[in-house]
């Protein structure tokens, strides 16, 4: 197989273990570490003695106890509570499957029962008969339900907890046992007030209410601090499931966590992350104990064991993680689609499968590789050990996407979204602050109101003005100050243009401007930045300058100085003023400024310090010319991403009406990641707003076919989303001449140039399926918000995604002023879009 890596003395040093073993668990809270504080220390202790053999066997003890360990917990409460349904919900077990609790309307439980986890037999959820049934006294209670064998009980009640409830409390308390309330069926609670009050009703108000009423009840009863979760069996990702199980965790044994982590349903990607950290460690300790060395895996050979371990291992994971063959056929039949769908859309079912001509071997080789160069696990913390670990953890992490994928999906079907529901669009627009939201906050609350009412076309209505009106949105801004001040300048860096190139606004030592003369933007035509007359110029005097320039026609003014600001400047800011225009300061050069400074200083020079001065006397001189908190920007046309430059786009940005955000945005160079996040969102947002527009639903897209007419649709979306965010083949030339590299060496550097290039013996809908795996994984925008609409949507996500981490890769090495190091492109780069 040939080496991996170099080969060296397969030993640590003592000494070199405890902070390797340390910074590993540091890395985890303490609540969540799989071993106890006791046993951390004592590990730590041995190894720091040089203790090596008596600190693996407690390593190999506390696994024992961890494979070992029995978790008992207890349900009681009166009938009719939802005790059996909130059981089935914590087993995943459905109603009526086999050895579900039996759920009615009457009392179904006299005696105590014990329901096994179908996947993990030492956890045990009693069921314990209503101690009102029993006429039995607290104490004698938990004597005849043995109250000794729990870990700790859960109180359950689908209205006020009664007397009966909260001696029982008291008596638990008495034990040393930890209890806790479940208010169930608040699901119910929430549909009648709604149905009772839809005027006034407000679900966050009710809640509380029901909890607020609990915690008072209990705490006349003399229970101090009660623990009260508001819960729905129906639905455990809503109110206060995630949270109790939170607090379990953290109130169990460190050898329990692990067990009762896995036994509990995946409801939110935050369960899932836990499993795996939980997993994680348990693979580190089996390494650990196993034997570390300093230095990586020599020669590759898996042997038959080896591989069938692996195997063994993988089937592991996908029970534990709820992506088996049993659990998707469960799946397949809830959702009532063929299983074979869900196949698609996750890795594990295939992932020991080789591919032609490779060996199993090799195909390990190649996963092995791969995890050694994104690193992470033992890794992190410098160890290294037998193959075998690498592969489980590479194992895992498959796994646990697949996980969140199956997760993603039920979630949709359990929680339908229709356009009639305010809901969904109102959830998507707080993902922004209002200054980045492309649409203002009236046209958004009108499309709210539509959709309330279930008036669609009348959403849709509105949606589609809103586009057109950001569309056909023309903007204009004035840029003004005198002769050698650097506007020409100023406005080439705005549009992405250098002064050699063509339609550039011309630049030079002496007056060039004696008119007003309008730039467009070269990608985006109704951006026009217009050069004016420097006021106080021999045909613009300062009494009839803004009537000549014809002020009315923009949105705003840049007044730019390379020195002080004058008379004339100031005069001119507050005939502005009057007339109800924005107005900004800009203070040029100062990169010329600090570099005389520093040649005439060179010893006393401060940075900062001469930034300071140069912006107080700025703001002095303009305020003692009355004009109150006026808005200086320092800044250098030759390095935009240096000084004030991002400040002054975000208030410009803030100051524009909503629909002239985007196409501002868009048009501004990529001087820092933020612009390029801040336009990556507001496209993001524009394509959201089209999908609404086109039609959604809750189904999401299990088999793609794409037409050549929409491959040429999204070829073009790709190329304007190049152009968008500057790394279209123009761009990139431009780049490579300024940098002195090959473009070729750029285009090797960056992923959307190839992005619908297909593999070998794969379609576009199958290259597609491969993206749509990614978006799953990752959620937000329109499946964050519940949505599913036509393929082309998500190819415009996925592409704006691609191109936005492109601009970054280009942006970083531009201002790193680093050459560029090409990567070689495998098919699975596409994977990691």
């Amino acid at each position: 197989m040939g080496q991996l890596f170099s080969a060296t003395p397969n030993h640590v040093q003592h000494q070199a273990l405890v902070p390797r073993f340390t910074s590993y668990f540091n890395n985890f809270e303490m609540g969540s570490i799989i071993i106890s504080q006791k046993t951390f220390s004592l590990i730590v202790s041995l190894l720091q003695k040089g203790n090596i053999q008596e600190a693996n066997s407690t390593i190999r003890y506390a696994l024992k106890e961890i494979d070992n360990t029995q978790l008992d917990l207890a349900v009681t409460g009166e009938s009719g509570a939802g005790k059996s349904s909130f059981i089935n919900a914590l087993r995943g077990v459905g109603h009526e499957e086999k050895d579900a609790a039996p759920v009615g309307v009457v009392e179904m439980t006299m005696e105590r029962t014990a329901y096994k986890h179908p996947n993990f037999p030492s956890v045990r959820i009693w069921e314990l008969p209503a101690i009102g049934a029993t006429n039995l006294e607290p104490k004698d209670y938990l004597d005849k339900v043995k109250f000794r064998e729990y870990d700790f009980f859960i109180i359950v009640s689908a209205t006020r907890f009664k007397k009966i409830d909260l001696d029982l409390a008291k008596a638990i308390k008495t034990t040393k046992k930890n209890f806790y309330f479940v208010r169930t069926k608040v699901d119910s609670d929430l549909r009648n007030e709604e149905m009772s009050k839809p005027t006034t009703f407000d679900r966050e108000n009710v809640l509380q209410q029901i909890r607020e009423d609990c915690v008072r009840n209990l705490k006349k009863n003399n229970i101090d601090e009660p623990q009260v979760f508001l819960i729905s069996n129906n639905n455990l990702s809503e109110y206060d499931f995630p949270i109790m199980m939170d607090t379990l965790i953290k109130d169990l044994p460190a050898q329990k966590r692990h067990i009762f982590k896995f036994s509990l349903p995946n409801i939110m990607e935050a369960d899932i992350e836990r499993k795996r950290d939980s997993q994680m460690q348990y693979i580190w300790l089996e390494a650990f104990n196993a034997g570390v060395s300093a230095f990586t895996p020599f020669k590759i050979f898996f042997s038959n064991n080896e591989v069938e371990k692996l195997k063994a291992s993988l089937n592991q994971y996908r029970v534990l993680f709820g992506v088996d063959v049993a659990s998707l056929k469960t799946l397949a039949k809830h959702l009532q689609v063929p299983e074979e769908q869900f196949k698609e859309i996750i890795k594990s079912p295939t992932l020991l499968e080789t591919e032609k001509e490779e060996t199993i071997g090799e195909m390990l080789l190649r996963y092995l590789k791969n995890f050694f160069i994104h690193g992470g696990g033992p890794l992190g913390a410098a160890l290294y050990y037998n193959k075998i670990y690498y592969l489980q953890i590479y194992l895992l992490d498959t796994v646990t996407d697949d996980a969140k994928v199956l997760l993603k999906t039920l979630f949709i079907v359990q929680h339908p979204p229709t356009l009639s529901s305010h809901i969904s669009f109102n959830k998507y627009f707080k993902n922004f602050k209002m200054e980045n939201k492309i649409i203002s906050q009236n046209t958004i609350s009108l499309i709210e109101s539509h959709l309330q009412k279930g008036n669609i076309q009348g959403a849709a209505s509105v949606i589609n003005v809103a586009l057109r009106e950001i569309d056909n949105a023309p903007l204009d801004l004035a840029v003004t100050g005198e002769s050698g001040a650097g506007k020409s300048s100023f406005i080439n860096a705005l549009r992405g243009v250098g002064h050699e190139g063509k339609d550039a606004a011309p630049v030079g030592v002496v007056e060039t401007t004696m008119k007003r003369t309008p730039y467009k933007h070269p990608n985006f035509p109704n951006v026009k930045i217009w050069d004016l007359p420097g006021i106080g110029s021999p045909n613009f005097q300062p009494k009839d300058y803004l009537e000549k320039v014809k002020f009315r026609e923009y949105d705003f003014f840049i007044i730019v100085s390379a020195t002080r600001f004058k008379k004339n400047d100031l005069d001119l800011a507050k005939a502005i003023k009057i007339m109800k225009k924005n107005f900004y300061f800009v203070r040029t050069k100062v990169d010329s400024d600090l570099q005389n400074e520093e040649i005439s200083k060179p010893t006393t020079f401060d940075r900062e310090k001469v930034l300071q001065q140069i912006r107080e006397n700025c703001v002095r001189n303009i305020k003692e010319n009355i004009i109150d908190e006026p808005q200086v920007f320092l800044i250098s046309n030759n390095n935009l991403s240096e000084y004030d430059f991002p400040i002054m786009m975000d208030t410009l940005m803030k100051d524009l009406p909503a629909q002239k955000h985007h196409l501002f945005m868009l048009s501004l160079p990529n001087v820092t990641e933020a612009a390029i996040e801040r336009k990556r969102d507001a496209q993001q947002q524009y394509i959201w707003l089209d999908a609404l527009r086109g039609g959604v639903s809750a189904i999401m897209p299990l088999q793609i076919i794409i037409s050549n007419n929409k491959m040429e649709k999204l070829q073009k979306i790709l190329n304007n989303y190049q152009v968008l965010f500057g790394v279209d083949e123009p761009s990139l030339k431009a780049l490579a001449k300024q940098l002195g590299v090959p473009v070729e060496q750029l285009k090797d550097s960056i992923k959307s140039p190839t992005l619908l290039e297909t593999e070998k013996e794969e379609t576009v809908g199958e290259m597609f399926m491969r993206y749509l795996k990614n978006v799953l994984i990752n959620g937000g925008g329109l499946l964050g918000a519940g949505l599913y609409c036509q393929e082309i949507y998500y190819m415009q996500l996925l592409m704006l995604d691609t191109v936005a981490d492109d601009a970054k890769v280009l942006l970083k090495e531009t201002y790193s002023g680093k050459q560029f190091k090409p990567k070689k492109r495998t098919g699975s780069d596409h994977n990691r879009t």
